[in-house]
């Protein structure tokens, strides 16, 4: 039998892992959602490093060291993101299985063979729920996947270090090994504080039988570890004791009012997960009058008593069922206040105990031995039609998250109040190049009522559209009111400084740039500085003279983009205009391959050549730039201007000199090649 047995369990575990696999393989290659890529960019790229070192402990120190990892394997490329979420919720569904059926056998008594059928049950709705489609693949959600994982594996490992028949030695290193993965869990995201309580919970359900070791063992050996720990985590990490007294001050009693609602309406998304949407909007028409709010929560009491009352053997599994829930979920959706009324990441660890009590109960009332044949086909068929809907709300679901536009158009669809999702589906319009629903959208979202950072930021996106179509006062009024929105805000003051140095007001743009420069340095914008502001603050600092400051700049960009031939080029920009003529030519050696910038090189290789009277030397390098880029005027116009200086052959210069009169269209410049072609006999 039990060869029987496991031979079952590793038949289902092989087919849970083809079943999750499959469910999420069209989301392998899904983009980076959300804040995704800015927590890599500067959570990984930047200080990445620090998360080698496992003291001091840091907020979130193995979810982002988990991210560390996927960039040094594949930077920015999403799959390997993707895999990883994906085998983490494999690994989390197969410790729900296993503390399924412990619990069912070892805790209520029932039969191996029913345990399994329990188990399996309940692992397939964890593992299949569209709900938890957020978790598994929105990448900054692994924060919840890997919290969750570690968490359940130490509620396991309590579980297999209380069986009675255990070695003292075999229990202590299981109760070790509770508390080490319970400190993993803390340390992927912080609400993983509660475990202590949903253990003690399960003790008080479950742990009441001969099955177990004494409560002494468990009070000595698990919970005065985890006491200890715990002060010692509160007065020795100052961050977790400002975390706690953050909490403390911020308790509202009357949004925990307002989430018995959301609770109750989350409980429904699980076992009927329609609706689903990545941003939830809660206008106030959804809460009733205050006085009647918690009828959520009073209804799960009144379940329990009622089981107490009449169904003695069930209140274990219900009391569990209902308290595990509103426990796990204490941290994000009960007295402390947060921005999101709810996000199904959030339900992911807590679901686990409504799936247990839903498989049970249907096990009980329709598929036991005890009732009629009629009603267990029935039920079987109830059952695997609903496995097999859950799953097909899960494969439509994940197409969404396939692409970015198509799930910030399914979110605001679902909520058209969230500017926030507005907001979003705005930005994804830009990077998908789609820039007349871009503008719809920021038009909308500028003249709602968002916070000022949204506002903010639809000034400046309306403004780098303007600026696309070549409208530039309209760019700059646009950029003007961002920063009257919100003005630490530093990305108004990029555009606007790139503006000004466009229209030659140099001393503007040079303070927009500084201005924008210092708001990005200066405060935590979870967006790092980007890139082209040094290197547009390099180019203006070359225009006024300013070399050193615009050596710095262009240096600061290079630190960023190291092999960027254009910074390169305008740092031998830089040495030329400072007389550094060899650190000139290197920085033109290190252009890139680009045609046209390449040629540039060759150009102003050959000015300093000239300046050096190496005429010879210049020749050669303006003859390269041509061929590189043939409709180059500057070189054909000092090819031509060095073949009269040298007094090399005529014919060949007037045919350079002709050929930059026909690429310019700039009089002044038509009237100095005017000038040379009239030396030449």
């Amino acid at each position: 039998m039990e060869i029987s047995l496991n031979n079952r369990v590793a038949g289902f575990l092989g087919l849970l892992l083809i079943f999750v696999f499959c469910a999420y393989a069209n989301t392998l290659s899904a983009p980076f959602n959300f804040d995704d890529a800015i927590v890599i960019e500067t959570e990984v790229v930047e200080v990445g490093s620090m998360f080698f070192d496992f003291y001091p402990p840091r907020y979130r120190h193995l979810f982002y060291l988990s991210l560390v990892f996927n960039y040094a394997q594949g930077e920015l490329d999403p799959f390997g993101y993707h895999l990883v979420n994906i085998s983490l919720h494999f690994f989390t569904s197969v410790v729900v299985f296993f503390i399924a059926f412990i619990t069912i056998t070892r805790g209520m008594f029932w039969q191996k063979r029913e345990a399994f059928s329990i188990a399996v049950i309940t692992t397939l709705l964890f593992a299949l729920n569209p709900v938890q489609s957020e978790t598994v693949n929105y990448i900054s959600a692994r924060a919840v996947g890997m919290s969750s994982f570690f968490y359940l594996l130490a509620l396991l490992f309590f579980i297999l270090g209380s069986f009675r028949e255990l070695s003292a030695l075999s229990r202590y290193s299981l109760y070790l090994l509770s508390l080490t993965v319970f400190i993993a869990s803390l340390l992927s995201k912080e609400t993983a504080l509660i475990f202590p309580a949903t253990a003690l919970l399960y003790d008080i359900c479950f742990m009441r039988n001969e099955a177990w070791t004494s409560i002494r063992n468990r009070l000595l050996f698990f919970y005065l570890p985890f006491l200890a720990c715990g002060v010692l985590s509160i007065f020795k990490v100052l961050s977790m004791k400002m975390m706690i007294i953050s909490w403390w001050q911020k308790i509202d009693f009357n949004y925990a009012l307002k989430q018995a609602m959301v609770v109750g309406h989350s409980i429904r998304l699980l076992l009927i997960p329609i609706g689903l949407t990545f941003d939830y909007d809660f206008p106030d028409a959804f809460f009733p009058h205050p006085v009647i709010r918690a009828w959520p929560i009073l209804l799960a009491l009144g379940i329990i008593l009622l089981t107490a009352r009449f169904f003695r053997n069930a209140l274990a599994i219900v009391s569990f069922g209902i308290l595990w829930f509103l426990l796990v979920l204490s941290p994000t959706n009960s007295v402390l206040p947060r921005t999101d009324l709810l996000s199904e990441r959030n339900l992911y660890l807590p679901s686990f105990s409504i799936f247990l009590l839903f498989s049970t109960t249907v096990y009980h009332f329709v598929l036991e031995n005890h009732n009629r044949a009629i009603v267990k086909k029935i039920g079987v068929g109830c059952l695997v039609s609903f496995l097999l809907f859950q799953a097909v709300l899960l494969f439509e679901r994940n197409l969404l998250y396939k692409d970015n536009i198509l799930l910030w158009e399914d979110t605001l669809n679902k909520a058209p109040n969230k500017l926030r999702a507005l907001h979003n589906l705005s930005h994804f319009y830009l990077l998908e190049k789609n820039y007349e629903k871009a503008f719809i959208a920021l038009q909308a979202l500028s003249k709602s009522k968002a916070s000022p950072h949204y506002i903010a930021y639809a000034h400046s996106n309306l403004g780098t559209l303007y600026l696309k179509n070549g409208e530039y006062l309209k760019a700059e009024d646009e950029f003007k009111m961002g920063i009257k929105a919100k003005p630490s805000l530093p990305s108004n003051y990029l555009n606007l400084g790139t503006i000004f140095a466009f229209q030659g007001r140099y001393q503007k743009a040079k303070e927009a740039y500084e201005q924008a420069e210092s708001l990005y340095k200066n405060y935590k914008w979870g967006y790092r500085a980007p890139p082209e502001l040094f290197l547009n603050k390099a180019r203006l600092l070359l225009k006024v003279g300013l070399y050193q400051e615009a050596e710095s700049s262009a240096t600061k960009y290079l630190s960023q983009v190291p092999a960027a031939g254009p910074a390169h080029f305008v740092l031998g920009q830089i040495y030329a205009a400072m007389g550094k003529y060899k650190g000139a030519l290197q920085e033109y050696n290190q252009t890139g391959d680009d045609p046209k910038l390449k040629a540039q090189a060759y150009n102003n290789k050959a000015l300093i050549f000239i300046n050096q009277n190496l005429f010879h030397r210049a020749l050669e390098e303006l003859n390269k730039a041509i061929t590189n880029y043939p409709n180059l005027l500057d070189a054909h116009y000092n090819l031509g201007s060095l073949l009269i200086q040298t007094k090399g052959d005529p014919a060949m210069a007037r045919k350079h000199l002709e050929i930059a009169l026909n690429l310019t269209t700039d009089q002044e410049s038509q009237r100095r090649i005017n000038l040379a072609l009239n030396t030449l006999p």
